[in-house]
């Protein structure tokens, strides 16, 4: 658990992508080299992906792991203890298993931010499974009152957490804020080693932050510079998989997506998420897996209405 991480920078907003073209595909002397056009496609890429993964919800599997036992919430009414709230009880543990509705949606403000909803702790329910994110967030008359609802759900179900606190860059999309317009001039990407095991049209770029102050913040004043790798499809501009890295003294952290295409809804989406954090002589990681894709709809009677669940994908 990074406690001094800051998410400064959110996916940003989709309306660059209209200037998109003239911010990423801008010639140098005359003509572009082949890391460049390959970033042009990513970066429209980027914008597209995530503008049409907020309509959708999954449902994450995310099991965390530490060397050392760390403080978290004790589970609501197992043996009579735990209760909602900051100031309920705690445990110390080296596993969690979490299971939670995971969503991105654009906030006021024009900012992507994910959200967690946790209905199942260490194998034992804590809530209905009611789609309470959905609900608030995909009504036609949603109101400011939505986003403190979602945000107060959020920050309960990031209390679960090992370490019990909110993190931050635990998010399968992070990695995708650097190929935004606004934020990949911030960056220095170079062309990286081959990789031919995720396909032969594959690309590997590598990046490191040369910007300041850094898009990921720690103590007041202090920069966390990312540096990272993404595998991109070089005919197309998708993402297959996408890593970031910050070391800095008393911080190492290591976040690592890949991306599968879900043909049922017919768009891409993430399939794995890993994270590696090494704080203080400690290692915490996890792993979050996705399933259960479904996209949701507003009736004209302002109904959510969920299509069937859909058989699991492979991972």
């Amino acid at each position: 658990m990074v406690t001094a991480v800051d998410f400064r920078r959110m996916l940003h907003r989709v309306a660059a992508a209209g200037v998109a073209a003239a911010l990423v595909a801008a010639p140098l002397g005359g003509q572009e080299s082949d890391v460049e056009q390959l970033l042009a496609k990513a970066t429209r890429y980027s914008i597209d992906f995530v503008e049409k993964l907020s309509t959708v919800v999954a449902e994450e599997s995310y099991v965390q792991n530490s060397t050392v036992a760390l403080e978290t919430v004790a589970i609501p009414g197992l043996r009579g203890r735990g209760a909602p709230g900051m100031s309920g009880p705690r445990e110390s543990s080296k596993h969690r298993e979490l299971k939670a509705d995971f969503l991105i949606v654009k906030t006021s403000g024009e900012v992507w931010t994910p959200f967690r909803d946790v209905f199942e702790v260490d194998h034992i329910p804590i809530r209905d499974r009611s789609e309470r994110l959905a609900k608030l967030f995909l009504n036609a008359k949603r109101d400011a009152s939505a986003e403190e609802q979602a945000k107060a759900i959020a920050e309960e179900s990031g209390r679960y957490n090992l370490g019990a606190v909110e993190r931050t860059i635990n998010n399968p999309v992070f990695a995708l804020v650097i190929l935004q317009p606004d934020v990949r001039t911030r960056f220095k990407f170079t062309a990286g080693k081959p990789d031919r095991k995720l396909g032969e049209n594959v690309r590997v770029v590598e990046y490191v932050e040369e910007g300041r102050p850094t898009v990921i913040a720690g103590r007041p004043g202090e920069d966390m510079p990312a540096f990272g790798r993404f595998w991109i499809e070089a005919s197309s501009g998708r993402v297959i998989k996408a890593e970031l890295r910050v070391d800095v003294p008393d911080v190492k952290a290591n976040i690592t997506t890949t991306f599968r295409s879900d043909q049922r809804l017919g768009i891409d989406v993430p399939n794995e998420f890993r994270e590696e954090y090494d704080l203080h002589g400690s290692r915490v990681s996890g792993v979050a897996s996705y399933s259960r894709y479904r996209k949701f709809d507003v009736k004209s009677s302002e109904e959510l209405s969920p299509p069937a669940p859909d058989a699991e994908q492979p991972k």
